[in-house]
């Protein structure tokens, strides 16, 4: 009874013992409480302050985009340039995570986490003081390198907590965090620009950080890789080539290749199909993308209605290459279910590829080193990302719709071919 009306992601304290699984998954070497329920407690304290400072993240990232037209104005700068306020985001995201995951393996997560929050706290003075588009942009670089660092660090941190009981589920309420940010940013960001001022919602996000904090302070050092040489750039190689990790990273680059290209195409395909008149409407096209949060809170359920997690994944990736069938049809009623289809198909790949990807790294020789994994994790997916929202858009102008949809549907069956092989290979996902 005392779990009833606790969030999703923090169930999976629901059936723990306390002789065993949660209380046994940290490093004591750092933190040795006096009693089980403070140990529990901190756990408690520790993971919703990651899932926190996950959302605002993703919320920071976000929220100039409704802001667009009112900053383009004050500042005098074209929608081109105003876009990257945002872009600078992607492509941190894209690159950054592959030295991050060394330098964690080097200097220790807690103190990255730590050092990034606050910092990203203090970036709010930036924020208030950019007179100029120049010096803003300089404080959107700044923040967007220290993303990277919360992230990757996040998801190691999550995945070692939690690596002998419930990692997938925790690492589910990673995704569902991210989503939560995203569209808190998107909205609120809209909301409190013409309430307060864009300025002003800005500096909330950067603020928002500073209340995880003391959250954060009794967090214990994860412990670092159990190799005794230091990492390199070429590990990453290794890393590729080990079972089961080199398929993940490339099926989830391939669905946030579509997901992004799809996102960036909704308003141009709206007008070619005499709705591009509404603002209204084409928003209301990208409400599809909420899905994505229900399809996190709901994934143990659907694991156990179908008794595997290789079911799970194949008919997840399944259910996305019919989705993608949509967008092929000349209706608006169509490609706004297809949007919905979509985004449920994309994030039951999208919550269960960290739990996958820790899993691998942990079976491999020479040890798991979680950092360098994560990293690899989210630099190959925000580089689908990167090339979704660029490429697709370049093949519409020039060929038009028709071999652009072309185009993603040979991306989401490479996905599913990708998904069929790595569940027909891999013992443990059937």
């Amino acid at each position: 009874m005392v779990w009833a009306g606790i969030p999703p992601a923090l169930a999976i304290f629901r059936k723990t013992k306390r002789k065993g699984g949660i209380f046994n998954l940290m490093d004591q070497k750092t933190i040795k409480p006096a009693h089980p329920h403070e140990h529990l407690n901190n756990v408690r304290k520790t993971y919703a302050a990651l899932l926190l400072i996950t959302a605002c993240c993703f919320a920071l990232e976000y929220a100039p985009q409704p802001m667009y037209n009112t900053i383009s104005r004050v500042y005098g700068t074209s929608h081109g340039v105003t876009v990257l306020l945002v872009s600078v985001y992607m492509l941190s995201l894209s690159v950054a995570p592959l030295f991050v995951g060394i330098l964690l393996d080097r200097f220790g997560i807690r103190r990255a986490i730590l050092a990034a929050t606050a910092l990203l706290g203090a970036s709010a003075a930036g924020i208030a003081l950019a007179s100029s588009f120049p010096v803003l942009l300089a404080t959107r670089c700044f923040q967007a390198l220290l993303a990277p660092v919360i992230l990757t660090a996040v998801l190691t941190a999550i995945a070692s907590l939690f690596r002998h009981l419930h990692q997938g589920q925790a690492l589910a309420g990673y995704i569902a965090a991210t989503l939560t940010g995203a569209l808190t940013g998107r909205l609120a960001g809209g909301w409190g620009a013409d309430c307060f001022g864009w300025r002003e919602t800005i500096i909330f996000f950067c603020l928002l950080f500073l209340p995880a904090l003391p959250l954060l302070r009794k967090m214990p050092e994860i412990q670092r890789s159990s190799s005794s040489v230091q990492p390199h750039l070429s590990d990453y190689l290794r890393l590729l080539r080990q079972p089961g990790i080199g398929a993940v990273v490339l099926a989830e680059a391939c669905g946030l290749f579509i997901f992004a290209a799809v996102g960036n195409l909704i308003p141009f395909r709206m007008a070619e199909l005499g709705k591009g008149d509404s603002s209204a409407l084409i928003g209301l096209m990208y409400t599809g993308y909420a899905i994505g949060l229900v399809a996190t809170l709901i994934l143990e359920p659907l694991k156990r209605l179908l008794k595997s997690n290789g079911r799970l994944l194949l008919a997840a990736a399944f259910f996305y290459v019919l989705s993608v069938t949509a967008l092929s049809r000349p209706s608006v009623t169509v490609l706004f279910a297809g949007i919905w289809g979509m985004a449920f198909g994309q994030f039951v790949v999208h919550a269960m590829s960290p739990g996958l990807i820790n899993m691998f790294a942990a079976q491999g020789e020479g040890g798991c080193n979680r950092a360098m994994a994560n990293g690899l994790f989210l630099s190959c997916t925000y580089l689908g990302g990167l090339l979704g929202s660029w490429l697709p858009a370049e093949i519409y102008s020039r060929c038009g719709w028709t071999t652009c949809y072309v185009c993603l549907q040979a991306t989401v069956a490479l996905l599913f071919a990708v998904v069929l092989k790595l569940v027909l290979t891999r013992p443990e996902l059937r």
